[in-house]
């Protein structure tokens, strides 16, 4: 049988994906991943370049496959949080991998600084647009308002253990999450109603 090229680098992606979401950027290690992916260490290197340029790789795929499904509608921006929430309950990694990353960077360049200013500009936009229109309180400021609601989602999901605590039982059990959902909804549309 031929050797498939690409079929190796989705073997060695996805096996980076779950080492970076386990590990982080520093404890993430070369050869677990090519262990995981059945794949020659050498390969790494050749494909991506490197532990870092993987995790970069990594990360931008899992950014565009949430700016893909989730936005924010000027029309409907309390409900963007119901739909974060939802994109993070099925995709688990995406939150370990954004707290990895904020380990690695801290508030310095990221890889893909560029486009992903960009993406947030335009749910900044968005937001503005809905304050232009009157759904959204225009009293606040756009960009802090992006953050608050992206806040609202994302920390529930970086911090479990905390959730465990606060919910006082587990934060995945679909009753619980449902219930967590509805309230993080009415919050958000709460804070963003004007007047």
């Amino acid at each position: 049988m031929p050797y498939d090229s690409d079929a190796t680098r989705a073997r060695i992606f996805d096996a980076a994906v779950a080492e970076f979401a386990a590990v982080g950027i520093g404890g993430a290690r070369v050869e677990r991943i090519a262990e995981r992916a059945k794949a020659n260490k050498s390969l790494i290197y050749r494909y991506f370049g490197g532990k870092e340029q993987l995790f970069a790789a990594v990360l931008m795929s899992e950014l565009e496959q949430l700016a893909a499904s989730v936005s924010i509608d000027p029309d409907r921006v309390s409900e963007y949080v119901g739909e974060l929430f939802d994109y993070h309950v099925a995709h688990p990694n995406l939150i370990r991998l954004m707290t990895a990353e904020g380990f690695q960077y801290g508030a310095s360049d990221v890889p893909g600084q560029k486009s992903r200013t960009a993406y947030y500009r335009s749910k900044t936009q968005a937001v503005r647009t809905a304050q232009e229109q009157g759904g959204v309180d225009g009293s606040l400021d756009a960009r802090s308002l992006v953050l608050a609601l992206v806040g609202l989602v994302g920390w529930y999901f970086a911090a479990p253990q905390i959730s465990r605590m606060v919910m006082d039982q587990d934060p995945y059990d679909p009753d619980v999450l449902a219930a967590h959902r509805s309230a993080l909804t009415e919050a958000a549309r709460r804070i963003v109603t004007a007047g």
